[in-house]
């Protein structure tokens, strides 16, 4: 496309700069709209979300769910709620359904079919996508934005959307473009850290487990004092945790571990359900019962047998072949406790390329809640990831992304229209 004027241009092809076109679009069909991604074409990341089925959105979302300026949701979230986003996406093609938790997945079941469903609907609308088209520099001169690519080529509109994304998965499109482009304009970002990601810890304390699973609970403790919780699958890597709940929890970690001054931060594994002294009292039991048993299988049938000859061999520094009987009480005490509470020093977590979602972002202060409207520089609106707002796991985050998206296209098209009139 040789013509790169438009009425409305939005910087990034992901999800809220898919969702800000259209929305745009909805509010005035008039308009001239073109969106502007880097890649050699739009939705890449969306692609991969929820494991390939893309988790559109959460019927329960509420503020519990996110992390950083929260409040600065309210609005976007009031009118964009999660019924309404099911609702639009039924007007592009995509039957939401409900599952377990609230979370809402397409009926197709492939995140190939939203992103082919947004891509048919601005093809339907005459919203041009512009592929390989890498903003490296924005201004305005007088009522027109400039957009210039690094190759050169430039785009102008009276309105700019920039919904470039945040640091997650550069592989798939993540970048620091969006906050460079922000920055030169005088907007100022929070550090920005990973999260929903995997932790760190001693590889030795947990190499031998790799792949093994258990379904419990997992507290994240800084300075000694637990700060958050979660139940469900924690899964043992060569280089730490991984699973569900320790990505709930990574926020946690990575934000205290990124302080001047860190503090000693760890994970407590709850593997067994119960108290420690119940734990206590059924290990003796079991001791009473399999007297001959080898240690090595004293745990087998009770919790995965790897798993169990691991904490066995940290409680008890007897030969695996030993019976069962040998082990002292204070043993099994310490056995207990493990079960019940083991420790891990968190060391880091993995890198942006794993992780979910970025933690930090553009300060909120600085924008219309109303509109996403920057209140420095009129005419430049922001979505989604690019902020300092984050959620946790289960469709919160795209949520956000839809709902800043359709604000900040309904807000730009109702404003160039104004603009015309002027």
């Amino acid at each position: 496309m040789n013509d790169l004027s438009f009425d409305i241009a939005v910087i990034g092809g992901g999800a809220s700069g898919l969702m800000a076109a259209l929305a745009a679009h909805r509010k005035s069909p008039a308009l001239k709209i073109g969106v502007l991604e880097r890649l050699p074409r739009v939705g890449k990341k969306l692609m991969a979300t929820g494991n390939g089925r893309c988790n559109l959105t959460n019927i329960n979302a509420s503020p519990a769910d996110y992390h950083g300026d929260v409040a600065f949701m309210e609005s976007a979230m009031r009118r964009f709620p999660p019924r309404a986003v099911m609702a639009r996406f039924e007007e592009y093609g995509v039957y939401p359904v409900v599952e377990d938790g609230g979370r809402v997945y397409p009926m197709s079941g492939q995140a190939s079919s939203v992103v082919d469903a947004l891509r048919l609907s601005l093809a339907e609308r005459g919203i041009p996508e512009i592929c390989e088209f890498e903003a490296a520099a924005l201004e305005r001169a007088g009522k027109t934005w400039r957009v210039r690519a690094k190759d050169g080529r430039e785009a102008r509109a009276g309105r700019v959307i920039v919904a470039t994304g945040g640091l997650t998965v550069p592989s798939l499109g993540g970048s620091a473009s969006g906050y460079r482009l922000l920055e030169a304009l005088g907007h100022r970002a929070t550090p920005r850290l990973p999260a929903l990601v995997q932790l760190k810890t001693d590889p030795a304390a947990v190499r031998a487990l790799k792949g093994v699973r258990y379904d419990g609970r997992i507290d994240i403790l800084v300075d000694g004092r637990p700060v958050r919780g979660e139940t469900g699958e924690v899964l043992f890597t060569e280089y730490g945790l991984s699973g569900i709940a320790v990505m709930q929890l990574s926020r946690v970690a990575s934000t205290a571990l990124a302080r001047r001054n860190p503090p000693p931060v760890s994970a407590r594994l709850h593997i067994l359900p119960l108290p420690e002294e119940e734990a206590r009292a059924l290990l003796l039991s079991r001791r009473a019962t399999l007297a001959a048993r080898p240690l090595e299988n004293f745990l087998t049938g009770l919790v995965n047998k790897r798993l169990g000859q691991t904490l066995v061999k940290r409680a008890c520094p007897l030969p695996l072949a030993t019976p069962v009987a040998e082990m002292t009480d204070g043993q099994l005490s310490s056995l207990a406790a493990l079960l019940t509470g083991w420790t891990l020093p968190v060391t880091g977590t993995q890198g942006f390329e794993q992780a979910q979602v970025t933690a930090g972002g553009v300060r909120t202060a600085d924008f219309d809640p109303d509109t996403m409207e920057s209140r420095l520089v009129p005419g430049l609106y922001v979505t989604g990831e690019l902020y300092d707002i984050d959620g946790d796991c289960g469709g919160f985050n795209l949520q956000w992304a839809w709902a800043s998206a359709m604000a900040a296209g309904e807000a730009a098209a109702i404003a160039n229209g104004e603009l015309r009139r002027g």
